[in-house]
């Protein structure tokens, strides 16, 4: 089994932000990968973790590979060599990416737009989740003030986290025919078209991914709980695995967690709770930082953590079935995961 992934670098130099890695998963074998920089235009980013940088959602279709950066979507042959670059001047932030047919929905997280485009970045549909009535009265949200008409691909994420209003619609696939759009800020799932609430948790902000698997099931990583959440198609839950039931995750939080204790103690009286210094690292990347989501032909998960790790899961029972590590870094983070 093939499968894709894009990794963010925390803090790392714009030119060393990510990469997209392609993985031989049965023989634990990387056969490629590149950097991912998002060049045209340049990016000035203020953000010390790395708001631009890196690789984001993948696609994979026709032999050709499609990966987000933070304003264009890179297209490479399937042994990872450049073909062209696809840009639009809406294109800010993006985060995860679906096909509609022949036609891409990508996520504008900067602006909270989902934006439906030809293979070519020809703008041919666009829902701004801040001005669907819907939404506009259920949560109270205001319109971004940024010019349609202009290139935005410049707008700062960071300073777009700050407005009250700000969604992160940061996921969108198909079911059905309709798209449904993930907004990590307020935990909620929203199918388009027209636009119906399919799942409100406040749980579940900061959350990242949304895939249907082939029993019709809603698949969420639930972020900041470090765990992936399951809800039928209607939006009524089903279960939830947490993932620090694994030992390989227990394992792994403990190794960060003892690593920042022994930077920050260096620096610090040992008087604060150790909570803190399990939790935390001091560059501000956070261990088990779950995004990247897919299924495989087997029916199995595939779920994304850092340091950019891989598990897969079979949902029925649980059970951890196999997993990949590509890094022990805690700033290197997995983002975009497909299966080929």
């Amino acid at each position: 089994m093939i499968i894709y992934f894009s990794t963010v670098v925390r803090s790392a130099p714009l030119h060393l932000g990510g990469e997209l890695v392609k993985l031989d998963w049965d023989r634990k074998e990387i056969v490629g990968r590149t950097q991912i920089v998002p060049s045209e235009p340049m990016i000035h980013d203020l953000n010390p973790r790395g708001g631009t940088r890196g690789g984001r959602g993948i696609l994979v279709k026709n032999g050709e590979v499609y990966a987000a950066s933070y304003h264009t979507l890179h297209v490479f042959d399937r042994t990872l060599q450049p073909l062209r670059p696809i840009g639009n001047q809406l294109f800010a932030g993006l985060h995860e990416l679906c096909w509609d047919g022949e036609a891409i929905w990508a996520t504008a997280t900067s602006t909270g737009g989902a934006l439906r485009v030809s293979q070519v970045g020809e703008t041919l549909k666009t829902w701004w989740a801040r001005e669907d009535p819907v939404l506009v009265k259920r949560f109270d949200l205001s319109p971004h003030p940024f010019p349609k008409d202009r290139d935005n691909r410049s707008i700062d994420l960071a300073e777009a986290d700050k407005d009250r209003s700000h969604v992160h619609l940061n996921a969108i696939t198909m079911l059905d025919g309709r798209p449904l759009a993930l907004l990590n800020r307020l935990g909620c799932l929203v199918k388009l078209y027209p636009t119906e609430i399919v799942v409100h948790d406040p749980s579940l902000r900061g959350c990242h991914n949304i895939l249907v698997t082939s029993d019709r099931q809603l698949v969420i990583n639930d972020t900041v709980n470090r765990a992936v959440a399951i809800y039928d198609a209607e939006g009524s839950f089903v279960q939830r695995i947490e993932l620090k039931r694994y030992g390989l995750v227990r394992k792994i939080l403990l190794r960060c967690g003892l690593r920042t204790a022994r930077l920050w103690l260096g620096k610090h009286s040992p008087s604060h709770r150790l909570e803190r210094l399990l939790v935390r690292n001091i560059s501000g990347s956070r261990p088990v930082f779950v995004r990247g989501l897919a299924e495989t032909d087997r029916g199995t998960l595939l779920v994304g953590i850092s340091p950019a790790t891989i598990l897969e899961i079979d949902k029925q029972t649980q059970k951890l079935v196999d997993h990949y590590s590509y890094s022990n870094d805690v700033n290197v983070c997995v983002h975009g995961l497909t299966c080929a």
